[in-house]
């Protein structure tokens, strides 16, 4: 296991210390703390292979990678496809960066599955829209048709009556 990630675990948490801790040179969030405790626990294969390039924040960016794409995963919403695009590259990276983090990686293909579904929702939704206001056109088109149809029925059946008159006198 890695200096940085031995580090991350023998950090005190403290609700109070709301800043970033440096401690061995690397800088800690308070809130990644037990976040990559868990990660290690969990996953402790996460950490075998780990690949440090003597970097002063690498350990942190990795861990702060990680702590994103599990922050993304667990969100009730759909992602964007922006979101997805960006968790997907931060996975790749991690795992180029010689972590095992393929656990990650069937929960960010049930949230593609999701936004894939979503998005297809959505263009149907809006096909659905166009068709609904191009028929609302139509049958706007077929009223102004058929009230002047009515009119003309009317001035049929009162032949005298004032606008019937205006019509005649203005050719309207």
């Amino acid at each position: 296991m890695s200096a940085a990630i031995m580090m991350l675990l023998l950090l005190p948490k403290s609700n109070s210390q709301r800043t970033t801790e440096v401690n061995n040179e690397y800088g800690i969030v308070w809130w990644d703390q037990d976040l990559v405790k868990w990660i290690i626990k969990e996953h402790p294969e996460t950490a075998i292979g780990f690949k440090s390039q003597k970097s002063e924040t690498r350990a942190y960016d990795l861990m702060s990678d990680i702590s994103y794409i599990i922050r993304k995963l667990r969100h009730q919403r759909t992602l964007s496809d922006a979101e997805l695009r960006r968790t997907s590259d931060k996975l790749a990276y991690l795992t180029e960066a010689g972590l095992n983090v393929e656990w990650l990686r069937p929960n960010l293909e049930v949230k593609k599955r999701e936004a894939y579904v979503e998005r297809k929702k959505r263009d149907a939704c809006e096909a659905r829209i166009v068709e609904l206001k191009q028929e609302v056109k139509k049958l706007e088109l077929a009223k102004s048709g058929l009230k002047a149809e009515l009119k003309n029925e009317e001035a049929k059946l009162n032949p005298r009556s004032f606008w019937n008159l205006l019509g005649n006198c203005f050719c309207l």
